[in-house]
Parts: C-alpha cells; structure tokens; sequence
C-alpha cells in the first residue's frame, strides 16, 4: 500500500552474523563468467572495510538495511565495474518484513522514487518524476508484458511475495533493455531460474503476514528442489485484504485479491545452463474514488507467461559466454461495475499478448592503450499485440508494436582508481493502429474522423559514467546521457473514455521522439561507520510527452465534451520541452554500541523541481521530503524507528490542485535466530512487526490522479513470520 514504503538502501554495513538457511555453496562450476582476474584498487567499492568497522566486537545482525549492489547496474557479471550510480534496492528480508501488493509500494519511500497508489492493486513506480512508458518494469530480465504502461489503474502482476529483491536502475545499464526506459528500471528477482546450481536436496521458505487496516493477509511458499544438476522450482502465494481504513474512516472501494503460481526446471552442464519457467498470475482489485466507488469499479486481471533463459560459456575465441532470455505471455483484464441503468458487468476489456527475446555475447576482456576493457554486445526484438473492446475500444482500437534493437556495454579500467563505463543502443520500433483527428477539444457538432495508421522511429541512446576511487573509501561519479524513445500506442492513438481512471483521452498520432539530455553528479560511501550517498542532476527533454488535464469534462463519447457535468476528465497527450533538475541524499552514522549492539542514525532527503519551456509547472511531480531514523541491531533482534516528512507541493501542473504535506512515522521490531532443533525440518525463522502511518496522518499522493478524492492508508500494524527450510 501507499503508506507502507520502506527507507533508501544505504551503501553497506559492517559485516553480519545472521541465521539463514542452510548455505548454498556455488559448485566448482558455476553458471556466470567472470571476468580474469585483475587487482583491485584499495578504495572501491568492493574493498574490505576499515578493520574498525569490519570486525565488531560483537557480530552485527538483521540488517533492515542490506548493501546496494555495488557492481555496475544493469550489467551482467561479465562486467564488474565500479557502480556508476545508485541501485535503490529492497532485498528479500525488507520484502518479508513488509510486503505490499505492487512492486510500487516497496519503493515508495525511497530518495528519488515513488508510486502511483492508484489502487491498492495497482501502483507504479515513479522515478525521479517519471512514470508510464518512461519506466520499465521487469522481471528476471523480462518485461511485466502488461498494460500498466496505459493507465495507472492498471496492475503490474508481478507480486513482491515471490520476489528475493527488487532495484531501481539507472544510468548505462539501462540501455541493455530498452529505449522507453528514459526513466529508469524497476526490476524484480528470484530463483525460479537460478544462475547457480544451489544447494543439493529440498530447501526454500513459507512466508506469512497480516495488517490491520484492512484485515489484510498474505502467505506464501518458495520450493527449490536441486537433484544432481537438475533444480526444480515451484512457487505459490496469495493475499487478501478489505477497504482500507483512513483518518476518520474507510476509503470506500479498496478490496484487493490476488493470488499466483509458478514452476521452473533448470538444467546445469559443465558450461553453462538452460532453463524454462511457466507463471500464472490473477487478480481482482477494486478502484477507489467517488465515482468509481459509487459503480463499485473493479478490475479482475489474468496473466500467464513463459519464460526461459540460459547461458554457454565459450571455450577460446573471441568471446566469453553466450546468454539468452525469452518470454511469452497472454494478459488479459476486465474493468467492471455498473452501467448508466445500474446492472452490472464488464465495461471494458484489455487483451496484451506480447513476445521478447534477448541474446548477448560477453567478450573476453580486450588490452588497449588506454587499459583493459570488458563488456557485452547484444541485441533484442519484441512483439506486442494490444486489443481492446467495450469502453476500452473506445479509448484505444487495437494495435501492434514491433521492435528489434542492438546494443553494447562496456567498461574501460583506464588508471588505478579511474574507470569509464559506456553503453550505446540503436533501435526500430514500428507502432500501428487507429489514429483518430478531434476537430476541437470542445464538441461543437463535427464528430471525429480515423484512418489505419503506422509510424516508425528510430531511437539512439548513448550513455557514459566515469568513476573516480576517492580515498576514505569515496567513489565519485560523473554521468552523461543522450537518450530517445518512441511514443507509446495510447499516446499516438488514444481517443476516448477510460472509467477505471475517470479520464476522457485524446492521443496524437504526429507526437515525434522524445529526447532526453542529461548529467548527474553522484558521490557516495559504502563502507565505514558513516555511509552516505549522494546525487544531483539534469535533465533536459526536447519534445517531452505528456497528458495535459484541459479544464473541459466529458462524458462516454466525444459528443458530451465540454458538458459541465461530465464524469470524466479531459486530457491531451502532448509534446513540450521540459526541465527536471534535483537532488537526494542518504546517511548512516554508527554512533555508538549498545548492549551488545549497534546503534545507528539515519536520514534522507529529496528533491525535484520540473518545469516546461517558458516557466510552467510539469504535472504530477512527486514533493520535497525530508526524513531520518533511529535504529538498534545485534546477532538477532532489529529494532528500528524512521520518520518522513513529505512538504506540500505548491507547484501543481495547469488545472491541478495543489497538495498537502503530511508526516510518516514507521516503527519495526523483528528477530531472527537459527533452529537448532536437529528434528526438525526448518533451518531458521523470522518474527516480527511493523507499524505504518503511526500518526494516523492524512496522505495524499501529488503524483496520482485521484489524489483528491483517495487517502492512503491510515494506522496499521503488521504482523510478519517466515520459516526456512
């Protein structure tokens, strides 16, 4: 939900001694190709930390707060580059201890990122202002093959229960995946095709929790099975929850059920591995806001996708490793409640079947003149079917979107403490569909006319980081960026109501590329007794697309706009130059031991202004927030306490309202210990709580549509156990 986000990873602690499940040895063979090995300098970010922090006089325990990936993000292990920027990371422990049911939720708290809150079934991340298309969404390495890129009612089925971690990517990395991601990635992980042969025999873990502000819970089963060189996997989860509760109430139409299931086999050689994966997901969430509570609007959504992925490590030549993805899904979604004569039933449907696939070639590490350089060259296609009918064949008729793409990664180690890492990608993308031209915005008695339409772009995106080793242990960084994206098919052809988000939308079918120029500072610390990290950046977007609320409401058909008592609200897509420029912060100080174990003060703090060409304000901009915390931790217990403070945004797009502030304090209480019991088939177990919103305090979202009409969620408390086995 909304209000349960979790704090900004820091860079890392000290190390841990934490009950876990029986270790996983990676085998004398494993499935990823590593780079030769070549010394390290003695100031980055892999280097061991000050032997005052790095052995404790009593080991350290449940981190709420596990290390960022430190090596480059987004790459493969072929490439173990310095980070050339932040990885907002929740790791499995932070999911457990609080899940929520969209990937969204899980970083809403975070320095530089947000969500949507649309629904409490769907939320979306936001990335530094920027949403919709502009972010992918992904897991193991495959897109969401969904349609949360058309509406933010829209859910992503992919739930965190069934996740081991989940990052925001940014910088170079991105352009392995994709040109929309001018925003960022936010990518899902887990083992259901593991890289490494794991462990022989049956292990994985049963997770369970349960809230009281809508008498939510949720469960859920991980299996690994490992015989010789063969792992089988299975998976399934599921949750429940009621309206939620606010300050002084029940935010009507709030219900959410959602449950899913998976089963992978992975087959390990002596170079390499292949594996194949089948995962269904459905879900039935109901979409809050007046009118929509008042039609008891609801979306059920299905998904079921294959995957399958694999990798051949070379023996000689001119490359490394071979590795491969694929994915195929049929998604589908119906939005339902009542009709203008009060009966029931589906208005309007949503079909996705979508296709991709990704191959690259990790070459061998390459002497220059200027140093040794490793790195990736790759290439990708996708698929995309999109059809839709009742209302939604209103908004959108169907359409299709090809794409094939090339890319490259690579990293040059050109000093001792200097690196540079660079990615390029050069990509086609063909939209088809039904393009429709409005003779105004306001009817004035000449209906719309629509013709077949196809447009092609060609978008090229370069992007460097170079890395400096500062000593303390320092890393600082210097990121460059040149990036370009295709419009999406709602943006070129959208042309009608959509009830589920209560808005009535015209598209553009001559929207141009977008094009996205930016730079960002970056300096951060991962190891020692105070670990900070910190970023400020550019960007400048020629042409950025976006939906501009009009002032004019609308009913179902084009021949009601400007009707003052419209139910829906009228929104362009359109295209205007625009700025973004901002700054986040993060700290952690060891300032003391304490009974055994360590207390720690944090903080946080972003911020980010956005503004069109001539001085307007860009619409749905996330607000100013400034936090910090408290925490204790030894071999076992966790406890922890963070207070945010999100400021009013007073600089509301055109036709938008401002929003208030409001103040989040979170509390959490967990412990974790072996069971030594040798009887018995668990390994380890966590137990804990957490309370969210502990001030009951009125939260509304700036980035969200309806954040006049829904509150996020008031008081809860959760209640969380896992078993490991």
């Amino acid at each position: 939900m909304g209000g349960e986000g979790v704090a900004q990873q820091p860079p890392e602690l000290p190390p841990v001694t934490v009950a876990q499940p029986k270790p996983k040895p990676k085998p004398a063979t494993t499935a990823r190709v590593r780079p030769r090995p070549r010394p390290a300098p003695a100031a980055t970010p892999t280097a061991a930390p000050p032997a005052a922090v790095a052995a404790p006089a009593t080991p350290v325990g449940p981190r709420w707060d596990e290390p960022v990936t430190t090596a480059l993000q987004g790459t493969p292990s072929g490439v173990q580059a310095t980070s050339t920027g932040p990885a907002t990371t929740a790791t499995e422990s932070q999911i457990i201890r609080d899940p929520a049911a969209q990937m969204g939720d899980v970083v809403f708290t975070r320095p530089g990122v947000t969500s949507t809150t649309f629904a409490p079934g769907a939320s979306r991340p936001v990335i530094r202002g920027l949403e919709s298309v502009r972010v992918r969404v992904q897991e193991n390495g495959i897109g969401s093959h969904d349609v949360s890129d058309l509406g933010e009612d829209h859910g992503v089925p992919i739930d965190p229960l069934a996740a081991k971690k989940i990052e925001i990517i940014r910088g170079p990395g991105t352009l392995r995946y994709s040109s929309q991601a001018i925003g960022g990635i936010a990518s899902a992980t887990n083992d259901r095709i593991p890289e490494v042969l794991p462990q022989q025999g049956i292990h994985g873990e049963i997770r369970a929790s349960g809230a009281t502000v809508d008498r939510g819970y949720d469960g859920a089963v991980l299996v690994d099975a490992v015989h010789d060189k063969t792992v089988l996997h299975v998976d399934a989860y599921g949750r429940h929850a009621d309206d939620y509760r606010i300050p002084g109430g029940v935010q009507p139409n709030t219900k959410i059920g959602a449950s899913g299931e998976s089963a992978a086999v992975t087959r390990f050689f002596d170079d390499g591995f292949a594996g194949l994966g089948i995962q269904h997901y459905q879900s039935v969430y109901h979409i809050p806001g007046t009118e929509s509570a008042i039609n008891n609007t609801r979306i059920a959504m299905e998904q079921t996708k294959v995957t399958g992925r694999g990798e051949w490590r070379l023996d000689g030549g001119a490359f490394e490793a071979f590795r491969w993805w694929v994915g195929a899904t049929n998604y589908k979604h119906h939005e339902m409640g009542l009709d203008e004569l009060g009966f029931d039933g589906t208005r309007a449907t949503f079909v996705n079947r979508q296709q991709e696939a990704r191959a690259e070639f990790a070459h061998v590490p390459v002497a220059t003149a200027f140093g040794e350089l490793t790195g990736v060259i790759g290439a990708d296609t996708g698929h995309r079917d999109l059809n839709s009918g009742g209302e939604a064949g209103g908004l959108i008729g169907p359409s299709t979107t090809n794409r094939a793409a090339v890319y490259t990664l690579e990293q040059l180690r050109f000093a001792p403490t200097w690196s540079l890492v660079a990615a390029g990608r050069v990509e086609y993308a063909k939209i088809s569909g039904i393009a429709f031209t409005f003779p105004s915005l306001v009817f004035t008695g000449d209906e719309p006319t629509s013709a077949a339409a196809s447009r092609s772009f060609v978008p090229m995106s370069v992007s460097a980081a170079l890395v400096k080793d500062l000593p303390w242990a320092v890393t600082a960084s210097l990121t460059v960026e040149h990036k370009e994206r295709a419009p999406g098919p709602l943006e070129l052809y959208a042309h009608g109501a959509h009830d589920a988000t209560g808005t009535f939308e015209i598209g553009d079918a001559n929207l141009q590329k977008e094009k996205m120029n930016a730079v960002e500072l970056g300096l951060k610390r991962q190891s020692g007794d105070w670990r900070f990290e910190a970023n400020a950046y550019y960007r400048k977007f020629n042409g950025f697309i976006f939906r501009q609320l009009t002032g004019n409401l609308c009913g179902e058909d084009y021949d009601t706009c400007g009707d003052p008592n419209g139910e829906f609200l009228q929104v362009t897509y359109t295209q205007l130059d625009a700025t973004f420029r901002g700054v986040e912060f993060y700290s952690q100080l060891d300032v003391a031991r304490l009974a055994g174990g360590i207390v720690t003060v944090e903080g946080q703090y972003d911020y980010l202004r956005a503004t069109f060409e001539g001085g307007a304000n860009v619409p749905r901009i996330p607000p100013m927030r400034l936090g910090g915390g408290l925490s204790w931790r030894d071999a076992n217990w966790l406890a922890r306490v963070n207070f945010i403070h999100a400021f009013a945004q007073d600089d509301p797009g055109a036709n938008e309202t401002a929003t208030p502030g409001y103040n989040l304090l979170k509390a959490e209480l967990s412990y974790t210990d072996k069971i030594r019991d040798a009887r018995s088939p668990f390994t380890s177990f966590t137990v804990g709580t957490v309370g969210d919103n502990l001030l009951n305090d009125d939260i509304r979202n700036s980035v969200s549509f309806r954040k006049d009409e829904v509150l996020l969620p008031g008081r809860t408390f959760r209640a969380f156990a896992t078993l490991r086995f």
